[in-house]
């Protein structure tokens, strides 16, 4: 059977079929009855007219099913038809060409229009042409040896390449030939249908598939995604490539067909995941989860995993099939932007967006803080509701500048809050742009720096100013002094620099404490401030001392009546807010410019200099600077100097100046008085030396080792056999209050092993009244440690019962000023005996100091004075002549004065208290 007899249809229709069956089923009715009725009832009968009329009837019903019958028929061989016509169109038309070959001589019996291209013939030309000249086998050993097995029905089907020749001698065409046998059947005899494929379009459909699939796999790994499929029949999973990189797995080949994805799952993650897969099976529903696996680096990463359930032809599940996507890095970006947004939110800093026509799209929690407004008062505003007023079109203008060509500035601006508060920032404006360069956003971050602004002005205050007084400070009244001067060098101009020293300011602080003393100075700086005239210059040079500049003075007497002036109005008393005024005045030195100095540093010594004169001559005095003065700054500078190696040489010396008792006349104690026996001067005295040390600092280092000394020297006279001597030692003020003298005492005592209750250490009143509790303290240790304390000139302080009382001490020295003129002296006599009653009312001995006549002893014997120290005994003596008068003094004699040296040295009355008290 040819391709070309397929689909042809019938000639005989069910209405020919039907009319012919009619026609002969009532021929059989009519003929059929009739003989039948001769046969049965003899000639001449005539069948009656039902039973023609039934079989009629019948002719008909049955004709008509074999009509119903034949257009059914009819119909499927119309069908059949079509389809045979279909199907020899797409065999004739198909892309590759096929063939039907007689198996045995190969001989073609009908091939398609594609294999006739092929062969550039017509296909009716074809049949009966055989195969093998047409497309020869490539191997033809080999084809034959095959087409042999699949006739013999070793093989199911033939495979080989073929080329076919065109007839017009153009390229061969390269093909693979494949055949299947077809056996005889329906009349037909055995064949072979050959399908032959054009190798190079293979090798094109195959480098395309090629491509699609790698630029598939790159989209895929471009989008951190890979292919996954489960095989639900055989449980095998397969992976794309990238899903094997994406869990960094060294060797792909050994995973193939293990479900990965599965195994890998965090723990806390697998059951949900397991949960919707089967879901999805279940009911088809799509699948998409989001979980963490485990790398075969032992790291974890977020992935998302989306598919779908397909079906086989029966309608059960085959598999699931879907991708997998990397998360990580949109997770970190995720993270990274979700800290970036907190950040923004909770820093200190204000921050807003704007977008490129700077409306104001947000802004953050410190934004709302620092301005008073939301986010919702903002949005589509621009920041123009801020504007202050205090920047001019020029400060915008530069901004902006700055802004278009770099896309930053920072800087400080004035802004207004929300209640209309203008307060200053650091701002830094920056623009977003995309990726072509335009700006899409701006980005302002601001920091309120009220306080920064605040800080920095009090800084400034105090680098020029002094926090107490508010006047220039030290560095800043010499910057101001240098272009002072350099303005009279070239203008001619005299100026004096008057120095102004507060009188008994050391009172004050004492006696009313520090508190006081900071207002009383405040007063002080405040009244001269306001006597001085326009273009003088003030500052606080140091604790108690004021500098003026006095400018325009047409000479020296104007330099005086300005400070005659300042006396004056440092004079005016101030009062407390209980009411008590106080009084303190001021003494100045003064020098001028240019006749005594000619630069400011000379300025400020010979001011200094002048005020040792003005004190000199009394408080509320003044005093210009001489020559002299120099000098005897000088001369201090070199004794401070000569001081300090004078220590270290072991140049000093003690002397010991006899302490009487009145009643029994004997040496009881000695005052150890510090004598400087210089190699070039000789003996320097004390008044030269002693105030240098106190100004100068050394005091610390003399007094410390006095107090070693005269410890060391009361155990060598107690070893010699000496009477208990009870040795006194000054501490000044100075001494006292920067020094640790109770751990000094301590120290010399365990040094030297002199006995504690025979030492004694003199403080003045002014060195007890600055810093009161300090100094109760100070005094409380070294009780506690044995050692005696006694209240050096007293008398001349502000002294009352009730600041004596606050402390603990043992003696009270009678100052010399009180004894010299004594008995010329009504006054002196009547202070002296009140201070000795004073003293025995607190159970305290009283030692008179400087008596140098035997009436002024008798006056001390007779008011009850318990000892004295004077010339009227002995000056200050060395170790080795005060050893020699001790050693010459009668002995005791046996009667009452054989009460020990402390009993005979007490008040009457009183019995002597313990070194504890």
């Amino acid at each position: 059977m040819d391709m070309h007899d397929l689909g042809r249809t019938p000639r005989m229709t069910p209405a020919r079929g039907l009319a012919l069956y009619l026609l002969a089923g009532a021929a059989w009715v009519f003929v059929g009855d009739a003989l039948m009725a001769q046969w049965l009832y003899g000639a001449g009968h005539t069948p009656s007219p039902w039973h023609m009329v039934k079989g009629l009837v019948f002719v008909l019903l049955s004709g008509l099913l074999c009509w119903w019958l034949l257009t059914r028929m009819r119909s499927a061989e119309q069908q059949r038809g079509a389809l045979a016509r279909e199907l020899a169109h797409v065999v004739r038309h198909a892309p590759a060409g096929i063939a039907r070959v007689d198996p045995h001589s190969l001989v073609v019996l009908w091939a398609n229009d594609r294999l006739a291209g092929w062969l550039e013939l017509p296909a009716l030309a074809l049949p009966g042409r055989d195969l093998r000249e047409l497309a020869p086998a490539v191997d033809e050993a080999r084809a034959a040896q095959l087409l042999q097995a699949l006739l013999a029905g070793d093989a199911s089907h033939y495979q080989g390449e073929h080329v076919c020749r065109p007839a017009s001698g153009g390229p061969e065409v390269l093909v693979l030939c494949q055949a299947s046998l077809v056996p005889a059947a329906d009349g037909q005899t055995a064949h072979l249908v050959c399908v032959l494929l054009d190798m190079g379009e293979i090798g094109a459909a195959r480098a395309a598939l090629a491509h699609s699939q790698r630029v598939l796999g790159l989209a895929l790994e471009g989008s951190g995604s890979g292919l996954w499929d489960w095989d639900l029949a055989r449980q095998r999973h397969t992976y794309s490539p990238s899903v094997l990189r994406l869990l960094r797995h060294p060797d792909p080949e050994r995973v193939y067909g293990q479900p990965l994805l599965l195994q890998r799952l965090h723990p806390e993650d697998r059951e949900r995941v397991q949960r919707a897969l089967e879901h999805t099976i279940a009911s088809g529903a799509p699948f998409e989860e989001v979980a963490r696996l485990r790398r075969f680096d032992d790291s974890w990463c977020w992935v998302q995993a989306r598919g779908q359930r397909h079906l086989n032809a029966a309608g059960e599940p085959e598999r699931c099939s879907g991708i997998v996507t990397d998360l990580s890095a949109r997770r970190a970006a995720d993270e990274r932007q979700r800290l970036a947004a907190t950040v923004v939110e909770n820093t200190i800093e204000g921050v807003v967006v704007t977008d490129a026509q700077m409306q104001i799209l947000s802004v953050n929690a410190s934004f709302t803080r620092l301005l008073g407004y939301h986010e919702d008062e903002l949005r589509g505003l621009t920041p123009r509701v801020f504007k202050s007023g205090r920047h001019d079109k020029a400060f915008y203008r530069a901004m902006w500048d700055s802004m278009n060509r770099t896309g930053h500035w920072q800087g400080e601006i004035w802004n207004r809050r929300k209640d209309g508060e203008i307060f200053p920032e650091r701002m830094s404006l920056s623009a977003v742009y995309d990726a072509q360069g335009a700006v899409t956003h701006y980005v302002c971050m601001f920091t309120d720096i009220s306080e920064e602004k605040q800080q920095q002005e009090r800084l400034d205050f105090l680098a020029h100013c002094d926090p107490l007084t508010g006047l220039a400070n030290r560095l800043w009244f010499g910057e101001q002094l240098q272009d002072v001067v350099q303005q009279a060098a070239r203008s001619g101009e005299l100026l004096a620099v008057l120095l102004l020293n507060l009188d008994r300011f050391k009172d004050v602080n004492g006696s009313w404490g520090h508190a006081v003393g900071d207002q009383v100075l405040q007063h002080i700086s405040a009244q001269v401030r306001s006597a001085l005239r326009p273009g003088d210059l003030i500052g606080r040079l140091a604790g108690d001392e004021i500098a003026v500049v006095a400018r325009h003075l047409r000479h020296a007497d104007g330099a005086a009546a300005v400070a005659r002036n300042l006396i004056g109005v440092a004079a005016r008393p101030w009062l407390s807010p209980d009411g008590v005024a106080v009084v303190v005045g001021v003494s100045i030195g003064i020098c001028t410019y240019p006749e005594q100095a000619d630069s400011a540093q000379q300025l400020l010594q010979g001011a200094h200099a002048a005020v040792y004169g003005a004190k000199a001559r009394g408080r509320g005095a003044y005093c210009f600077f001489t020559e002299q003065m120099t000098q005897d700054a000088r001369e201090r500078l070199q004794i401070e100097a000569r001081l300090r190696q004078a220590l270290a040489l072991g140049h000093l010396r003690l002397h010991y100046q006899p302490q009487v008792n009145v009643a029994s006349g004997r040496i009881t104690g000695a005052e150890a008085l510090v004598r400087w026996l210089d190699p070039e001067e000789g003996l320097i005295s004390p008044a030269r030396f002693i105030p240098v040390a106190e100004s100068s600092g050394v005091i610390g280092a003399l007094g410390d080792w006095v107090l070693r000394e005269a410890c060391r020297q009361g155990r060598r006279w107690r070893d010699a056999g000496l009477p208990e001597l009870r040795i006194a030692v000054n501490v000044s003020p100075r001494q006292f209050h920067l020094n640790d003298v109770a751990g000094s005492a301590a120290q010399a005592l365990a040094e030297s092993g002199f006995s504690a209750r025979c030492l004694e250490l003199e403080l003045t009143e002014s060195a007890l009244a600055e810093r009161p509790e300090e100094a109760r303290q100070t005094l409380l240790r070294l009780h506690a440690l044995g050692v005696h304390i006694a209240v050096d000139d007293f008398g001349t302080g502000y002294s009352s019962l009730a600041h004596l009382k606050r402390f603990p001490i043992d003696v009270l020295k009678i100052d010399q000023g009180f004894i010299r003129d004594i008995p010329a002296s009504g006054d002196d006599m009547a202070i002296s005996a009140a201070i000795i009653a004073m003293g025995h009312s607190l159970g305290l001995q009283v030692v008179a100091e400087g008596v140098e006549t035997q009436a002024q002893l008798d006056f001390l014997r007779a008011r009850g004075c318990d000892l004295y120290q004077g010339w009227l005994c002995s000056r200050p003596l060395p170790p080795e002549q005060f050893e020699a008068l001790l050693g010459a003094q009668p002995p005791q004699r046996a009667d009452g004065a054989g009460a020990s040296d402390e009993e005979a040295g007490a008040p009457p009355g009183q019995r002597p208290r313990s070194p504890a008290q």
